[in-house]
């Protein structure tokens, strides 16, 4: 970036002024014409203490003024999350609302091997056999990571094939990490290219590295039997990485995941020591609600406990605890669980020091889910949005985040 420090600091307060002075007479988003959002609430709000978010917004400060270092942001959820419309919106507003702040992708993953949803801002393919296991299902067992969800064949010659940039931003990348298992029965993989790369393995971190000579947008992997002991292979999701400063955003969603979904995922810490993520968003309560005998103890201690293995791969993680969105159970009767886990979410911000978004009260609060159906947002079933709604509520969590970070801006400026 050629821009001085200063000339970027200039450009930069006068892009939140210009902010700031719209939100004082009109928000910035009220082109959405839905008088229901609450956009007066449209904030991340800390009932307790903030100092894990100044940290994030110090590194971000760091990245735009200085153009260094990056901030990776997993973004954990259900079904809202998995399709990632929502998620999506919300990383391609923030590696875009200033230059330079595109740091990649993140983690990936073949969700179409489960029969399953995939964000559209990435394909994969394959060949070979795979069998997937997913945190949700009760019937079957095994290892599980970051992302809630493995596949598995026992094809020596498999492969996969992913493809980015086709959609969205450009999300090329120099180096790769493919989360697996290490043991004697594990085939390798190796990549399909042409160029120069070097391959190394950590297996007490769980991965497996790949440097490229060149900047890429296309992962081809093929499996590789170097021994006949061999017989299997995990993936647990696949890091697209690279030598830019910015923002990286990984969503991790699983439908129907719940807090005991990803309590189950026992090498969810370790990978995502490996990730490092500055920003943990949780998005989890819809599946948990969603039940005529909900307990608001066990809520909070399941949040207890998942938070302690994320702060087990980072004790300085900012969280932020986003409260379900209204719903309909059985798609007849509004659902009041929801209350009952906001109150939840609210005492565990104020206890440990977590920033909330409050996107049941931004939404219009109890019964709210049935106006954004009348207005086409919402599905039928009154739980999942429609891809509008969705790209509304990305928006909607990204200006959260910036009006946060502008008030940091406004802070740094009344200390000078």
């Amino acid at each position: 970036m050629n821009k001085t420090p200063v000339k970027n600091f200039i450009f930069f307060i006068l892009i939140f002024y210009s902010i700031s002075s719209r939100a004082q007479s009109t928000y910035p988003y009220s082109k959405f014409p839905y008088n229901f959002i609450r956009y007066d609430k449209n904030s991340i709000i800390f009932p307790g203490d903030s100092s894990d978010f100044e940290k994030l917004y110090s590194k971000l400060d760091t990245i735009i003024f200085q153009g260094k270092g990056k901030i990776n942001i997993v973004h954990i959820g259900g079904s809202h999350i998995q399709s990632g419309i929502y998620s999506g919106r919300t990383r391609e507003r923030l590696q875009t609302f200033y230059p330079g702040l595109n740091g990649g992708r993140g983690m990936v993953f073949p969700y179409r091997m489960s029969r399953t949803n995939s964000p559209n801002n990435y394909n994969v393919n394959w060949t070979g056999e795979w069998t997937t296991l997913r945190n949700v299902q009760h019937t079957k067992s095994g290892n599980l990571g970051m992302l809630g969800i493995s596949a598995t064949t026992y094809d020596s010659t498999a492969s996969i094939k992913v493809v980015t940039g086709k959609n969205y931003l450009h999300y090329d990348f120099n180096s790769v990490r493919i989360f697996t298992d290490f043991s004697k029965k594990s085939f390798k993989i190796i990549p399909d290219y042409k160029g120069k790369y070097t391959i190394s393995e950590f297996p007490e971190k769980g991965f497996i590295q790949i440097n490229f000579d060149n900047y890429i947008d296309t992962l081809s992997l093929k499996i590789h039997e170097s021994d006949s002991i061999q017989n299997y292979f995990t993936l647990y999701g696949i890091s697209l990485d690279n030598d830019n400063s910015g923002i990286v955003y990984t969503d991790a969603g699983i439908n129907g995941a719940s807090l005991p979904s990803f309590l189950k995922c026992n090498l969810l810490a370790l990978q995502m020591k490996q990730i490092e993520p500055d920003l943990v968003i949780i998005s989890l309560g819809t599946n948990d609600t969603y039940t005529k005998n909900f307990v608001p103890s066990y809520y909070k201690q399941n949040y207890i406990n998942f938070i302690a293995e994320i702060k087990k791969a980072n004790p300085d993680a900012a969280i932020l605890l986003t409260v379900p969105n209204d719903d309909y159970y059985r798609r007849r009767y509004p659902n009041r669980n929801i209350q009952e886990a906001e109150d939840v979410i609210l005492e565990l911000a104020k206890e440990y020091g977590y920033g909330v978004w409050n996107f049941y009260q931004i939404m219009g609060g109890f019964n709210s889910s049935s106006l954004w159906y009348k207005d086409f947002l919402m599905a039928y079933d009154r739980i999942h949005f429609t891809t509008k709604g969705y790209l509304i509520k990305g928006d909607l969590l990204f200006f959260a985040i910036l009006k946060s970070y502008d008030n940091h801006i406004d802070d740094k400026n009344k200390k000078r």
